[in-house]
């Protein structure tokens, strides 16, 4: 398997606000680099001073360089058939993926983020940041907060990775990425916009009706494992290839996001929540009328006579 490690710099957090201004790739064979590629690029939007300040790259250095629509030619031939490595991988990946989508690129690629392989490899570490993993496991930084450095420090991070993997962690991280080779174009744009927060997701048909709704701690991994070709759970299965859109819902916690779903499957009824439309409280709290006419409330096992006032899930009925 050969890696492409990749690493850049841009105006801004968001790719589809920001520019990219500055990108390296070392295409690593897991024993050495084998090919690299690295340039600066010039943005569609001005580098704010701060960023400046923090990569050195100001717009002066890069008024006579390519813009990426000129270079993707040659970014999506070194990416294309290889695994998508980078220290925080969705930041770079989703910047690379959005500007090879308007230069006219199809790109969908296998994803490893050194950070999230190196907390489960190395774990206990004080700090997960590049610069401090690099200062915690005696790698060499030569130019940080530029893509050349930055690329080569993570490819030296990854070797190391690799060494210490001895219970597989990369190769069972690779299997749960495996989502996007079933996706079609209008569900990677909705899965690319997916948060990685708390919330619940919807499914939609081609007659754009909600076939499904769940619930999420992590929308983005939560929708991807409902693609993955690797997953021994694939509750999609019956119905993933009817998916023609995804929406969501962003909540603050998963307490907030288990009440919206329950609600939200009562509400709508999808075709494909089985579980929740099957349950029945086997206890509640009730109301009935005395033998002398006095509205009383009591907890018992469900009775079809009995108004329902409450559902309990845990309740001792004597």
């Amino acid at each position: 398997m050969e890696y492409a490690i990749v690493d850049i710099e841009t105006t801004g957090g968001n790719a589809g606000s920001g520019s990219i201004t500055e990108i390296a790739i070392r295409v690593f064979d897991g024993n050495k680099v084998i090919e690299s590629y690295e340039t600066l690029v010039k943005p569609a939007h001005a580098i704010p001073p701060y960023v400046a300040s923090l990569t050195g790259i100001n717009d002066a250095m890069v008024e006579n360089s390519l813009s990426f629509g000129d270079i993707a030619k040659d970014v999506f031939a070194i990416l294309e058939g290889r695994t998508f490595v980078a220290h925080n991988v969705n930041f770079d990946y989703s910047f690379i993926k959005h500007q090879l989508n308007i230069a006219g690129y199809n790109y969908a690629s296998k994803k490893l983020c050194t950070i999230k392989m190196t907390r489960r490899i190395r774990p206990g570490l004080p700090s997960y940041s590049l610069g401090n993993l690099c200062d915690a496991l005696d790698i060499r930084i030569a130019s940080r907060h530029r893509a050349g450095g930055d690329a080569d420090a993570t490819t030296m991070l990854f070797s190391k990775l690799l060494a210490w993997d001895f219970d597989g962690v990369i190769p069972e991280m690779l299997n749960e990425v495996e989502e996007e080779r079933q996706l079609s174009v209008a569900l990677r744009n909705d899965f690319d916009r997916l948060p990685n927060v708390p919330g619940i997701y919807y499914f939609y048909n081609d007659s754009d009706e909600v076939i499904y709704i769940g619930k999420a701690r992590d929308l983005k991994k939560r929708v991807g494992q409902h693609f993955a070709i690797h997953s021994p759970n694939r509750k999609g299965s019956k119905f993933v290839k009817k998916i023609a859109r995804i929406s969501y819902e962003a909540c603050g916690t998963e307490l907030i996001a288990l009440i919206r779903e329950v609600l939200e499957i009562k509400r709508v009824y999808p075709q494909y929540n089985t579980a929740l439309k099957k349950y029945e409280a086997k206890a509640g709290l009730f109301v009935y009328e005395d033998e002398n006419g006095y509205q009383r409330m009591t907890i018992a096992r469900s009775k079809k006579d009995q108004t329902l006032f409450r559902y309990l899930q845990h309740a001792r009925v004597g």
